[in-house]
């Protein structure tokens, strides 16, 4: 059950219409494991990729000198994550010296550039910098570096037009990378998680969207994505507007979204775009 308590004491009156933007896709190529092999190998990964049996786009690298060190590779893509299986190793997190936010966000923008994986559409996003410490083998969230065993630093692209984008998660950016204070460069990256997908900002069109009541009663039917959902019989929403939705998985168009945020850690999404429009598919 819900109920509404916004500043406004009513579903806030959104726009009519917005910008619906192009996402292209790359297409598979007869190079294209060869450039993830080239790619894999500039990361210190020199084994034959292994073609993953969920995918027949993803191959996994490993590391000959780091066996806790893998790459996952989508290689139409191009978006990767690398982990390092820091619960095998006992001894990593002992005398190390995490970075602070500003050498971490620093240490992570060189490491983009220097893969050339930094896109100009991430000039002026957020950078956001989160401390971790291990309990029980996880990453648990602390408040300052002199807790921290490990640091995190998630990037996200900045608005369309004064309009947010968000993600299907609430805590983790398109691109994020995860260090420990080791001094071995192979073991200070815990986790590497790229996955970006390109916008065409110049090939856009405008389409009508729902109305904000509509939208608010989609989701008291059922609608929408819920990203979080506290404990509570009835569910108090407080703040409600429009953003972009930048899915993890590849989308043909960016799309505007209704988010409704509440008591609680609440968080939805709904699809914004009138539905005459989606099912004739834009």
């Amino acid at each position: 059950m819900y109920q509404l308590q916004t500043i406004e004491g009513s579903v806030p009156i959104a726009s009519e219409t917005a910008n619906v933007y192009f996402m292209p896709k790359k297409g598979a190529n007869l190079l294209a494991l060869s450039t993830a092999q080239a790619f894999a190998k500039r990361l210190g990964f020199t084994t034959t990729p292994v073609p993953e049996p969920t995918s027949k786009n993803i191959y996994r690298f490993d590391d000959l000198t780091i066996p806790l060190r893998h790459l996952w590779y989508d290689i139409v893509s191009t978006n990767f994550i690398i982990r390092y299986d820091f619960q095998q190793d006992a001894g990593l997190f002992l005398n190390s010296k995490v970075a602070s936010a500003v050498e971490a966000r620093a240490e992570a923008k060189n490491m983009l550039q220097t893969y050339n994986l930094y896109p100009d559409d991430f000039n002026g996003g957020d950078v956001r910098i989160t401390f971790y410490k291990v309990t029980d083998n996880t990453l648990v969230p602390v408040p300052s570096q002199s807790q921290a065993d490990a640091v995190r630093v998630d990037f996200y692209r900045p608005n369309i037009a004064s309009t947010r984008i968000v993600t299907g998660t609430l805590s983790e950016g398109p691109v994020s990378i995860v260090f420990s204070g080791s001094g071995n460069a192979k073991k200070r990256v815990l986790q590497f998680t790229y996955s970006y997908w390109p916008i065409d900002y110049n090939t856009l069109a405008t389409y009508s969207l729902k109305t904000s009541a509509q939208a608010w009663q989609e989701l008291q039917s059922g609608g929408g994505y819920i990203l979080q959902l506290p404990k509570t019989p009835v569910i108090t929403v407080r703040n409600i507007y429009l953003a972009y939705y930048d899915s993890i998985s590849p989308q043909t168009y960016l799309q505007p979204v209704f988010v409704f945020e509440g008591d609680g850690g609440f968080i939805a999404y709904v699809p914004a775009i009138n539905p005459e429009f989606v099912e004739s598919g834009l």
